[in-house]
């Protein structure tokens, strides 16, 4: 059975320069993944050609079973697309807006009742359901981007940058909407926030340049990257001069930097990701010096990015 959502060597190249280079991944049925790269990474150009707004250069998408360019019609009727900046008509009230979306997505006349206020109560509506879309703040106008985007219970949405410019009640409110929908949905969204993925998302695609660096859960990518863990010691001199040996006897360290410059000396040990390795590092110290203090740090989204990043350079 297919995936709601699969690329297979997407590619989009304008003359020379190519923003989107031979992505491969897939969202599973009830999965959120997010979009994780800094601005013009190609995160937007990947989105529009799974929504069908953008043809491939090469490559193949398909949404639903449905390949995006030879059944066009079929993968967007299963697609809700919420871009950075909604295309929102300033000319209609807000229920007046969703109504036009609804129709346009061909929302049987039986059901427009219940799928419009099933979208204004999910995306916090109800004080401007009789509001002229041109009167509405940044914050609303997202929200009524992402409820237009919910319309017709489409099997996957996409979501681009979804809580761009809000404050941060906004943001919360929009995370929470996102997070009950993504169990009934394929959710694939972009950011470039590094706690908004960790919040929302199952796995995480690291994008940059065009190209997937790495795909996995929060967890997983930190594990793949063992050299961001790390145990931080503040020991005081005095002790014999192989510091350095002794700490990289210990098993599970991998690399040790010692800044002597003043007292007292500041110690950075990489470590292996899985084992205590703590307690044996405290063995070790304790036995001629004086340790002072000893805290462990593991991994956090942003040295993840980081190391995939610097790695690709």
């Amino acid at each position: 059975m297919p995936h709601p959502v699969e690329l297979h060597s997407l590619t989009k190249t304008y003359g020379e320069r190519t923003v989107v280079d031979r992505v491969s991944f897939h969202v599973g049925q009830g999965e959120i993944v997010g979009f994780l790269g800094p601005n013009g990474a190609g995160k937007t150009t990947t989105l529009r050609m799974i929504a069908g707004y953008l043809a491939p250069t090469s490559g193949q998408v398909s949404v639903a079973g449905h390949d995006v360019v030879r059944s066009p019609s079929a993968s967007a009727s299963a697609v809700g697309y919420a871009p950075e900046r909604p295309a929102l008509y300033d000319s209609f009230d807000v229920l007046g807006y969703l109504r036009f979306v609804a129709r346009a997505k061909r929302v049987h006349r039986a059901d427009m009742a219940s799928q419009l206020d099933r979208v204004v109560a999910a995306c916090r509506l109800e004080a401007v359901a009789q509001s002229d879309v041109y009167k509405l703040s940044k914050g609303y106008r997202q929200r009524l981007g992402l409820a237009q985007a919910l319309l017709g219970q489409p099997e996957v949405l996409l979501l681009d940058e979804p809580t761009s410019g809000l404050d941060p009640g906004q943001i919360s409110e929009t995370r929470e909407v996102i997070r009950s929908f993504g169990s009934d949905h394929s959710v694939l969204l972009s950011t470039h926030i590094l706690p908004e993925v960790t919040l929302l998302c199952d796995r995480i695609a690291i994008l940059h340049h065009g190209r997937l660096l790495a795909i996995d859960s929060p967890s997983g990518l930190g594990t793949a990257v063992g050299r961001a863990n790390r145990v931080e010691l503040q020991v005081a001199p005095g002790g014999p001069p192989d510091l350095k040996d002794r700490l990289l006897d210990v098993s599970g360290v991998v690399r040790v930097d010692i800044d002597d410059r003043q007292a007292p000396y500041s110690v950075n040990c990489a470590v292996e990701s899985s084992g205590n390795v703590e307690a044996a590092i405290a063995r070790a110290i304790s036995r001629d010096w004086e340790l002072l203090s000893l805290r462990r740090h593991d991994p956090s989204l942003e040295d993840v990015f980081l190391h995939y990043v610097e790695s690709a350079a």
